[in-house]
């Protein structure tokens, strides 16, 4: 009976995140950047084998595991728990437990098959840099996979048992940098030498078994517990659904905004124009339009220094196209409450659609025009930047 309701929970929130992912990816999308991206990865990973490696590319690998420890670190165990499971948290708690149980394996299971793919990417540093056995990977994956799940048992059973949020974040970044320390350092010690495997993977199970007793005796923290499982079934799917271009309902706040507090004028009088620039200004205020604008272009502009010019032309593309995917659900939601639709005609909205589109690539575009220029004159390249930073600044706070 609790495995049935396990599988039906579970194949539930897969179904759920397979539609989350269908509706950003249609066949355009497959065809010309899913595809493309995979093929060219695959000839660079290839390529990896066969050139030797330089130091900047095993840098390069360094930071993308620090990257995916930063993503994956605030995972919690999952539990699979329901609100209408408080009617059987009395009666029936060896079956809550075992449910419970369930969940903790699916984690484990999840966990271990994202770090055979994280060893497989690293196996060109593994090998060929390090000069690691193949006994010496296995140690790696089985300390990296015990160590991450201990992490995320660690993660619910703060974000259940600590209360205040100060508190809360206090003890996320602590446990944040000590878990990077521990992980270097069981790597670095594990590539000295395979007996200190023992000492870090034994303390990790050590950690996890309390962790799991504590979860187990889930009475007091129920309540607290499905909150925290419902964000964590929900993560997947907001996340897909903001990168893709589902943005959020235009905010009607009507507190004083901190950008563009005065509201003035800056494109001009023309009709077109002040529905263009109350566009701008309101997909600007909205707090998930702004992060996720800032966050496209920075970590696109990152990819300029980091990766090979042909990953850099795919990244800036994409950067681009989720930009006006985004823009342009936040338009057909502005559109809306603005009643536009009942003023001008369809073709109209869309070339105003397409002008917001060009103010919105303008300061991307910029960016990247700046960054590329500093990778070979600096002084010039640093001296617009300033002069942009600054411009930039004028135009959001003082209008």
């Amino acid at each position: 009976m609790i495995k049935q309701q396990f599988n039906k929970r579970l194949r539930h929130e897969l179904q759920r995140k397979w539609k989350s992912l269908r509706s950003v990816t249609d066949w355009t999308i497959a065809l010309y950047i899913i595809i493309p991206a995979l093929i060219f990865c695959g000839i660079y990973y290839r390529s990896l084998w066969v050139n030797e490696l330089s130091m900047e590319e095993t840098v390069y690998f360094l930071l993308g595991l620090f990257a995916f420890y930063f993503v994956t670190f605030s995972r919690g165990a999952r539990s699979f728990f329901e609100q209408a499971d408080s009617l059987f948290l009395i009666s029936y708690p060896v079956h809550m437990q075992k449910l419970m149980k369930y969940g903790l394996l699916y984690t484990f299971i999840r966990i271990a098959i994202t770090n055979v793919i994280v060893v497989f990417i690293m196996l060109p540093i593994l090998i060929k840099n390090m000069g690691a056995p193949f006994i010496q990977i296995v140690l790696f994956w089985i300390f990296f996979t015990v160590f991450r799940f201990t992490l995320s048992l660690l993660m619910r059973f703060i974000n259940v048992r600590v209360g205040k949020r100060w508190v809360l974040w206090i003890v996320k970044k602590l446990l944040f940098s000590f878990g990077l320390i521990f992980l270097g350092s069981g790597m670095y010690f594990i590539y000295k030498s395979p007996i200190y495997s023992i000492l870090f993977i034994g303390l990790s199970v050590l950690v996890s078994l309390a962790l799991v007793k504590k979860k187990l005796n889930y009475k007091n923290f129920f309540f607290k517990e499905i909150e925290k499982e419902k964000e964590e079934s929900m993560r997947w799917t907001m996340g897909i659904m903001q990168v893709g271009g589902h943005a959020a309902k235009p905010s009607s706040s009507n507190k004083k905004p901190w950008m563009f507090p005065h509201s003035k004028r800056i494109l001009g009088k023309k009709s077109d124009l002040r529905i263009v620039e109350s566009f701008l200004k309101e997909f600007f205020r909205t707090g998930s339009s702004l992060k996720f604008y800032i966050q496209i272009i920075i970590i696109s502009t990152i990819s300029i220094f980091r990766a090979p010019w042909w990953i850099t032309a795919i990244i800036l593309v994409f950067a681009l196209f989720a930009i006006s995917r985004y823009a342009r659900d936040y338009w057909n939601e502005f559109t809306e409450k603005m009643f536009l639709h009942l003023y001008c005609e369809e073709g109209k909205l869309i070339l105003l659609r397409w002008k917001a589109n060009r103010y919105l690539f303008l300061p991307a575009v910029f960016m990247y025009g700046t960054v590329i220029l500093s990778q070979f004159y600096l002084i010039p390249a640093i001296i617009i930047g300033v002069i942009f930073i600054v411009l930039i600044g004028w135009i959001v706070f003082l209008p």
